[in-house]
């Protein structure tokens, strides 16, 4: 018998509520109170249904919920639409009924085919109003009150928010007045929709079977509350499912297990929080109008200039090598007086050919005499314009690259910077809604002999930010010049974990973030207190020049804290996702090495946030930005450096053929060679880009890896000369020398992993060569140095190799057709691509 009533309870009461609402029709009441009686009485044999035959235990609902979803059902269900629908609009609709019946509504059908007729009608354009509810951020979070229950039973089918229901009466009372439509049917359909809806909700043990491709059922809707959301876009028929089957949207899986609710675990409860939550903060607090208006200035903005951005790409797409040439004419043209210029004879150069021809490819060693005269002397040497500050990177030797950049290029950099994030926007619009925590090194770390600043290039054109969207900025510039990583990533969790608003995150490197979660989980408990007192624990440990700027930001915050013990007290770990629910692009490196980490960084999100390739930017030049929402749709900044290619295969074999953007393949991987406004001439920068594609005759880029001889994790930039030179002065300290050395980078766990065979027996440990290699390192490179302080990057782990291991690697490399005479050995690799097996010659740990 019990598995037989799952199957009769529906269908009964249909039936029951039905015959009450046509005999009290008979009986001349009116049609508002006829189907009110027979809603009643079924919600309430629902009610008791849900004591006796629950579907599940854990949605019995607790006082609070009941609360709520009786104000929600008595103000929103009961006083505002129905009151109206019985003894207002009822009347209208009698008058309408008997002066102008329409020729468009069947009148003449019997009252129970009209009733069916209307909940087909409903339904359809409730079907897109709803889908629409799931697709637009502005209609979502008016729907989000709907959704936001951990639990479905019968009194909380009438949460929704009284927009939204005006909404709803727009398209299931209003054009059926409008037509005409009698009273009684009317009456009817919401007595059909209304008994369906309380069955749909509840917490009883239903099966509906071969009327789940009819109505909207119970099974069919309990998945439509799913808490994930791609989950949930489904099944959005409210009485009928037929528009579901018709459009490809019903869904009703076996043996899956089911949460409901929503994302954002810490959306407000209450009905008055609720009522204001889609205006504004959490705990109801509304967005201050001037706030509502600078928002809607920065879409209106960032929508200009996307468009005239849009323009100027779509002209040059069409003809890429038409503004290249202009471009390369006027770089030679302006800087022809330079010591560079006059050594390669700028002044002679007509066409690219000769461009080529006259002016060697070379990378920054071959140009630091160039910067240091320029540093050091004031001299002319690479551009006529001084440059006005240095982009500091790590370099091959071991002194770091001071890239120049003048004043007309740093504006062409943050014009190109502001084109990014247009399209950022225009791919995910709701990203610029709420608070943003972008995380960039500073723009000014020191000064020059020269008394000119150098910084991080990521600072430099992140000042550039456009004025109302800093204004939404989470931490505060001083902030980011925190030198202890430690200590400026808990500044900013601190700043951050006090705004559940934050709806952007950005950062160049994965690593940054997961970063980030890992120090909130390790001190989340001390986080929490802050957040409730307005404090920060670490006050006393924050240069004193920069507290002003944390303090002003201090506010104490108890139900925000409150929120977040909720967490701590869950039994999962906190994710990225709980803490910013609102959370909806993420912004950072996703090709090279920098994907593995996104792996993991999407286990830290929401399945709604979207994560949006930063484009190949680099401390020398900006090469693309991403144009759309794939990774592979880098437009290449054209309009602002000269570029060429070569492929990769005649690189490595000392063949090269240079290439203009016009003559690239799709899906060839290329090294690429830039020529800057700032100097940079033909220079090599030892990258690899592939073109996914192209947008007219343009190709577009995607960044894959560091060539040969260079290796990066997580932006640590690691030359094969400093490798070598660290385990050179390694060895010396310990005593011995290496024979053959091999450092390969481990993106999977972030972190090196180094052999070495050295030239005789020694009796020092691996870990010890493992600490010097470390340590030389860290003196050796400043990007190197960052990431090991930072713990983005793990630390060394060395092995000695047994004798002779060398050779037989050697011997490998030439049975896969390298020439022995030519062989050359590379000493810095990763390790996904390396495949000689190394561990199997390991002489111990």
């Amino acid at each position: 018998m019990t598995r037989v009533l799952p199957y009769t309870w529906y269908p009964i009461f249909v039936a029951a509520a039905i015959a009450v609402f046509g005999a009290m029709l008979g009986a001349e009441l009116s049609p508002a109170w006829a189907a009110y009686a027979a809603i009643m009485f079924v919600a309430l044999a629902v009610v008791v249904l849900e004591q006796w035959f629950p579907e599940r235990q854990d949605w019995r609902p607790q006082w609070s919920d009941v609360t709520t979803d009786a104000a929600f059902m008595a103000l929103i269900q009961i006083a505002l639409p129905r009151l109206l629908v019985a003894f207002v609009i009822l009347g209208i609709a009698q008058w309408m009924h008997e002066h102008e019946p329409s020729d468009w509504w069947p009148q003449d059908w019997p009252l129970l085919a009209q009733m069916l007729a209307m909940v087909l009608a409903v339904d359809l354009l409730r079907y897109w109003l709803h889908r629409a509810c799931h697709k637009f951020t502005p209609l979502w979070r008016l729907h989000e009150v709907h959704h936001s229950p951990d639990l479905l039973y019968t009194l909380n089918v009438g949460r929704f928010h009284p927009l939204e229901k005006l909404l709803h009466f727009s398209l299931d009372t209003v054009p059926f007045l409008l037509l005409g439509v009698a009273p009684e049917v009317i009456a009817g359909y919401f007595l059909l929709y209304s008994v369906n809806g309380f069955f749909q909700h509840s917490n009883v043990r239903l099966r509906y079977g071969w009327l789940n491709y009819i109505v909207g059922s119970a099974e069919t809707h309990r998945w439509h509350h799913a808490r994930d959301p791609k989950t949930a876009a489904c099944n959005f028929g409210n009485t009928t499912i037929v528009w579901d089957l018709l459009f490809g949207t019903w869904y009703l899986p076996k043996d899956r297990a089911l949460e409901i609710g929503i994302m954002d675990r810490g959306y407000p409860k209450g009905f008055w929080a609720q009522m204001a939550t889609p205006f504004g903060g959490r705990g109801g607090r509304r967005r201050s109008f001037d706030r509502w208006i600078a928002d809607s200035l920065v879409a209106v903005q960032l929508r200009l200039v996307r468009w005239r951005c849009a323009r100027r790409i779509a002209a040059a797409a069409r003809d890429p090598m038409q503004v290249q040439t202009r471009l390369l004419q006027r770089i030679l043209r302006d800087n022809a007086k330079t010591n560079f210029g006059r050594e390669h004879g700028f002044d002679q150069i007509s066409s690219y050919a000769e461009f080529a021809q006259r002016v060697p490819v070379g990378d920054y060693e071959a140009r630091r005499p160039y910067v240091e005269a320029e540093i050091e002397r004031g001299e002319k040497a690479l551009t006529a314009q001084p440059p006005i500050q240095y982009a500091r990177t790590s370099g091959s030797t071991g002194k770091p690259k001071d890239v120049p950049i003048t004043a007309a290029y740093r504006r062409a950099l943050r014009r190109i910077h502001h084109a990014a994030v247009c399209y950022q926007h225009r791919t995910c619009p709701a990203a610029f809604e709420g608070a943003i925590l972008a995380i960039v090194s500073p723009a000014r770390e020191g000064e020059l002999a020269n008394g000119k600043p150098f910084g991080s290039a990521s600072g430099i054109v992140a000042g550039a930010t456009p004025d109302l969207i800093q204004e939404k900025f989470v931490v505060p510039a001083p902030v980011l010049t925190i030198s202890d990583s430690r200590l400026k990533y808990l500044t900013i969790l601190r700043l951050a974990i006090a705004r559940p608003d934050v709806s952007y995150l950005g950062s160049a490197n994965s690593t940054t973030m997961l970063a980030l979660i890992k120090l909130y989980r390790e001190q989340q408990a001390a986080l929490i207190d802050d957040v409730r007192h307005g404090t920060f624990f670490l006050r006393h440990q924050i240069p004193p020049e920069i507290w002003p700027s944390v303090r002003e930001r201090l506010v104490a915050n108890p139900e925000r804290a409150a929120a977040l013990a909720r967490l701590q007290a869950g039994s999962a770990q906190p994710r990225i996702a709980d803490l910013w629910p609102r959370l909806r692009l993420v912004v950072t490196w996703t090709g090279g090495s920098a994907g593995v980490t996104v792996d993991a960084l999407r286990q830290e999100l929401a399945p709604r946030t979207r994560i949006l390739e930063l484009g190949y930017l680099s401390s020398e030049f900006r090469g693309t930005f991403t144009l759309g929402k794939r990774a592979g749709s880098g437009w290449p900044t054209l309009d602002t450096h000269f570029f060429e290619f070569v492929e990769r295969d005649k690189w490595d074999r000392g063949e090269p053929e240079f290439l203009t953007l016009d003559r690239l393949r799709k899906r060839m991987d290329y090294y690429i060679i830039v020529t800057t406004p700032s100097g940079l001439y033909r220079y090599f920068i030892n990258d690899l880009v592939r073109v996914g594609g192209f947008l007219h005759r343009t190709p577009l880029l995607r960044f894959m890896q560091k060539g040969k001889g260079v290796t990066n994790i997580t932006g640590e930039k690691l030359y094969e000369a400093q490798v070598l030179n660290a385990v050179r002065a390694a060895m010396a300290q310990i005593g011995g020398a290496p024979r053959f050395v091999m450092m390969l980078a481990d993106e999977e766990s972030r972190a090196y992993r180094l052999y070495v065979e050295p030239d005789a027996k020694t009796g020092a440990q691996a870990t010890e060569l493992a600490q010097a290699v470390d340590a030389r390192l860290c003196d050796l490179n400043v990007e190197y140095a960052a990431k090991r302080e930072s713990e983005r990057l793990g630390p060394i782990q060395a092995l000695w190799l047994a004798r002779e291991t060398g050779e037989v690697f050697k011997q490998s490399c030439v049975k896969q057709g390298q020439r022995e005479g030519q062989f050359k050995p590379v000493a810095l690799a990763y390790r996904k691509g390396f495949s000689f097996d190394l561990d199997a010659h390991a002489e111990r740990a």
